[in-house]
């Protein structure tokens, strides 16, 4: 799943020559985490990555707290910075609550390439294609 979701996210993207890295990197983080799910988000996700200026935003949803100096990693896949958050399931399901709009775009734009999040997360007024972070 998750090679073929990276494939599809960024094919015709100026990003589409790092599927190998990124996806190194993401197993690296689901062997190490063991999360509920890994959400790829922001400009990549929406189809306006521009190489150069975009970095790719990845989302990382775990079922326990995480420690502070956890909660973001910067690595590089190429020449192209790769931001994670990484963040655990009740912590996402209070900042959404509160209407923190990274996690809500996360959620509404971005697109799951590993892990089931809807097991563990319902969004109140949820609709088909709404909630994009499913693998494409």
């Amino acid at each position: 799943m998750l090679r073929k979701s990276l494939r599809e996210i960024l094919a015709g993207s100026s990003a589409s020559d790092v599927v190998n890295e990124l996806e190194a990197i993401l197993r690296e983080v689901a062997e190490e985490l063991r999360p509920v799910s890994i959400i790829v988000c922001g400009s990549l996700a929406k189809g306006k990555f521009v190489r150069g200026l975009s970095d790719i935003d990845i989302l990382v949803v775990v079922p326990r707290d995480v420690p502070k100096d956890r909660r973001f990693a910067l690595r590089v896949a190429k020449d192209i910075d790769v931001e994670i958050t990484v963040v655990s399931v009740t912590e996402l399901k209070n900042a959404l609550e509160k209407g923190n709009q990274f996690y809500r775009d996360a959620i509404e734009s971005g697109v799951e390439v590993y892990g089931d999040l809807s097991k563990w997360l319902s969004i109140e007024g949820e609709s088909e294609g709404r909630y994009r972070a499913r693998a494409p």
